[in-house]
């Protein structure tokens, strides 16, 4: 072959290998494309809506054209975004023995638009979920101490701008061992004001010097426990369904006008608040942008958000109605993209601790100064808690979402730090035990003849340093910080 002909190829290839393919844009397309690449402030759903109306497409059908339009600009950078399985493309056992869980741990999957359909979110919900054995994994250590810490890809960055960061990740299968699930449970502490936290720290005697983390004027804690199915069972294609969120700032929620879910939900979700992923807000809550390296990134897992007020009404008023009534709305399909309508069309309760074991077992572990303010918590929420509520499917659940309310109060009331401390510590068990309720996840490994029936090699946990020997170190060093204030940007994606 001519060489000539063939560099030319060759530099063919080059330039199209990764280059999304381009399209003639419409103007439907372009303004997809600018709400795709910009912020909800600047260009919102209404006034995409609007944009739309201008263009003469009715308003009935401008959902429906906004999703067609959004998968046409996720298919040009990912063709094959909804080419996947829920289930397992091998058999578990194959799986786990060579389970990589670094391609996990990269988590460049999250940068990927990846689109399930409405059903599956909620099949994914009802599954009963069962722990996989991890070796090496510390399974007698409570989760708020994350002595199973993982680093997850950018623990470089939040190094460099002294956050403290930590995590904890389980693994799961359902009950027929067809899916592959992950649990990653995430604390994060970022700096306000290095030169703030330097002077403060001098007033503040030795063990308030190692808690200085929770003081909410000094750093912004976030708090978050994330579901993940691993499409096809694979590390690399994973997918979240169901976010628990604890964090500074409100989540505003986006819907089209005469969205139901907007009298549900609320326009804005405090926090504490669950996001449940659905086929809907996959699609219109999605954004794209360019990182550092002008490579096209898309941040995935957004969807609107409810929050316990609002979740506990929605729970009681599904505990109200007749068993004709709720066989309606799950006729009509008024779920809300949340599982608890079925739940109650089984009669399934939701089974939790009572509050007082949930204390009990926190408590097992702490000094005693520690459960005189647990006792003195506890006295006070039971004063404060929903009275003559029946023993309905939801009656313990919606308790613990009044105890996760409760706890966030009192984090805002006070000032002192080892009350903090418990208080945040606490928060990671409660929330952990609701996840736990909502998406069915049991507790007992899976096992075959009195041994775990699988392993997944736990090398990807860190052991070189504990979440308190990393709290003692960050006090002891932010004594040598003298450097202006940082920026503290959202992390959240």
């Amino acid at each position: 072959m001519n060489k000539k002909i063939a560099r030319g190829r060759d530099n063919l290839k080059n330039k199209n290998t990764g280059v999304p393919k381009r399209r003639k844009q419409t103007p439907v397309s372009r303004e997809i494309e600018a709400y795709l690449t910009s912020g909800e402030e600047t260009y919102s759903l209404l006034k995409l809506a609007v944009a739309f109306k201008n263009l003469g497409i009715p308003a009935q059908a401008v959902k429906r054209v906004t999703k067609e339009a959004i998968r046409e600009n996720i298919a040009l950078h990912n063709p094959m975004f909804d080419s996947y399985s829920l289930f397992l493309h091998t058999n578990l056992q194959d799986l786990t023995s060579s389970f990589d869980a670094s391609d996990f741990i990269e988590r460049s999957w999250q940068y990927m638009p990846m689109i399930l359909q409405n059903r599956e979110y909620l099949l994914l919900h009802e599954q009963e979920k069962y722990p996989i054995f991890v070796d090496k994994y510390n399974y007698d250590e409570p989760l708020y101490k994350f002595s199973n810490n993982i680093n997850f890809q950018n623990e470089t960055t939040f190094k460099r701008r002294k956050i403290q960061n930590s995590n904890d990740v389980q693994f799961y299968t359902n009950k027929d061992e067809k899916m592959l699930f992950a649990k990653v449970i995430n604390i994060n502490f970022a700096p306000i004001s290095h030169k703030l936290i330097k002077q403060v720290k001098k007033t503040l005697n030795e063990d308030d010097q190692k808690r200085i983390i929770y003081s909410p004027e000094l750093y912004n804690r976030t708090f978050s426990i994330s579901y993940y199915v691993m499409l096809d069972g694979d590390p690399k294609r994973c997918h979240s369904f169901l976010r628990y969120d604890s964090a500074v700032e409100p989540h505003k929620n986006v819907f089209f006008k005469g969205d139901q879910r907007e009298e549900v939900y609320g326009t804005v979700a405090d926090n504490p608040h669950f996001h449940f992923n659905n086929e809907d807000d996959g699609l219109l809550c999605i954004k794209k942008y360019r990182d550092k390296d002008r490579h096209t990134r898309w941040k995935t897992g957004r969807c609107n958000a409810i929050d316990c007020k609002h979740l506990i009404s929605y729970l009681q008023s599904l505990d109200k109605k007749s068993t004709s009534e709720i066989e309606n709305l799950f006729d009509s399909g008024k779920h809300y993209n949340m599982p608890f309508l079925k739940m109650k069309l089984l009669g399934r309760k939701v089974e939790l601790p009572t509050v007082d074991n949930l204390l009990k077992k926190f408590l097992s572990k702490k000094e005693e100064s520690e459960g005189k303010f647990i006792d003195c918590l506890n006295r006070e929420f039971n004063e404060k808690v929903t009275k003559g509520k029946t023993a309905g499917c939801f009656s313990k659940l919606i308790t613990t979402l009044e105890l996760l309310n409760f706890i966030t109060t009192k984090r805002a009331k006070t000032d002192k730090l080892s009350e903090l401390e418990i208080l945040s510590n606490l928060e990671v068990e409660v929330a952990s035990e609701v996840v736990n309720a909502i998406s069915h996840t049991h507790h007992k490994i899976l096992e075959k003849d009195y041994k775990p029936k699988y392993v997944i090699d736990g090398g990807f946990i860190c052991r070189e340093q504990s979440a308190n020997d990393k709290t003692e170190e960050l006090a002891e060093d932010i004594g040598f910080i003298d450097c202006e204030d940082s920026e503290v940007e959202d992390e959240n994606q």
